[in-house]
């Protein structure tokens, strides 16, 4: 939790002198991810996937750099998403992507004065292992199978 408020901190400082407070011109979170460089590019004409060289700022680079700490840390919802995405996308992929939640949190925070609550690494792994849980259930459904629970000792 120290490190996103030490992140908010130093970046508050240098998105004031980036920005100079015109967050009006950021509609919605997306165009403020967008514009930081941190939102999916999607160049696909039906099979044929285009190359496309990505265009970031300093920002995003420094959402980046943020993201690549919490990957380590073991306490972290947001570090516990980038690990999951990692295992399967690979690890730039990941980083990008938790570098997106943490511009979401931060574009909150500064537009709606919403406080981040870290619900910490557990809770997310319990939220993840009901939302599989959940859908096997609908899978199991749907092809008229019967799901049991037991305890493996």
């Amino acid at each position: 939790l120290a490190p996103i408020f030490v992140f908010f901190f130093i970046f508050f400082f240098f998105f004031k002198q980036k920005t100079a407070y015109e967050m009006s011109r950021f509609p919605t979170k997306k165009h403020f991810v967008s514009w930081v460089g941190l939102s999916p590019k999607s160049k696909q004409s039906g099979k044929m996937k285009k190359r496309i060289k990505s265009k970031s700022n300093n920002a995003g680079l420094i959402f980046r750099q943020s993201a690549q700490s919490l990957l380590t840390s073991k306490n972290n919802a947001i570090g516990a998403f980038i690990r999951r995405i990692k295992g399967k996308k690979g690890s730039k992929v990941a980083i990008k992507a938790g570098a997106r939640k943490i511009a979401e949190a931060f574009y909150n925070a500064l537009t709606k004065g919403a406080d981040y609550v870290e619900t910490g690494a557990n809770k997310y792994i319990e939220q993840v292992n009901a939302n599989e849980i959940r859908l096997m259930g609908k899978l199991a459904k749907k092809h008229n199978f019967m799901i049991v629970k037991t305890d493996i000792i």
